[in-house]
């Protein structure tokens, strides 16, 4: 089976990207005085981010992929079933964000939703048969992309880094964090 690309209405009806908001990244602008903003953490990885973001677009544009549907992808290929609940919270986004999200995936053919085998009232997430060949296809691309964005840093600055944004994403809670990454933390039964 071929890879489809998303058709340019495709990309338009279920795409809310910034795109064009702005231009080109340029890290600062000549001859301004940022003042408190250089010393801000907040401020350094909103201005990373929106280089990692731009490159990112360009990388899987053709595919309509952003950043929150290529995690929802990431998790539904590697754990086919989970419930909407469940995939909010191991994105750490509300249930209705997780729901805007899996409505731009199925409306582009790439996520489908099937009764539940374990709830008759949810419904199981699981890829397509297209979703799979467009994630394992945008996974590679998504790949070199990291690559590109990280090569001004070791390996070893990559981890450290990766290390360091896991503790500003858990408050410092090391308990929930792993030399992978960050570790969820469990559902209460209040939010099952």
């Amino acid at each position: 089976m071929a890879i489809k690309q998303a058709s340019s209405s495709q990309r338009k009806r279920s795409n809310r990207r910034p795109a064009g908001r702005v231009e080109q990244y340029i890290a600062q602008v000549p001859g301004l005085n940022y003042g408190v903003l250089d010393t801000l953490v907040g401020y350094a990885l909103r201005r990373a981010q929106l280089r990692i973001y731009q490159d990112f677009d360009r990388t899987v544009h053709d595919w309509a992929i952003t950043p929150p549907r290529f995690s929802a992808m990431t998790l539904l290929f590697n754990n086919p079933g989970l419930k909407l609940t469940d995939l909010a919270h191991a994105m750490g986004i509300a249930r209705s964000g997780a729901v805007e999200v899996v409505n731009a995936l199925e409306a582009l053919g790439y996520v489908q939703r099937t009764p539940s085998a374990t709830d008759a009232r949810a419904h199981a997430l699981e890829l397509t048969p297209e979703g799979q060949l467009v994630y394992t296809k945008t996974e590679l691309c998504i790949r070199e992309h990291d690559a590109r964005v990280c090569s001004g840093l070791s390996p070893q600055d990559q981890r450290e880094l990766v290390r360091l944004l896991g503790l500003l994403g858990t408050g410092g809670d090391q308990k929930h964090h792993t030399a992978q990454g960050v570790v969820p933390a469990p559902a209460t039964d209040s939010e099952a």
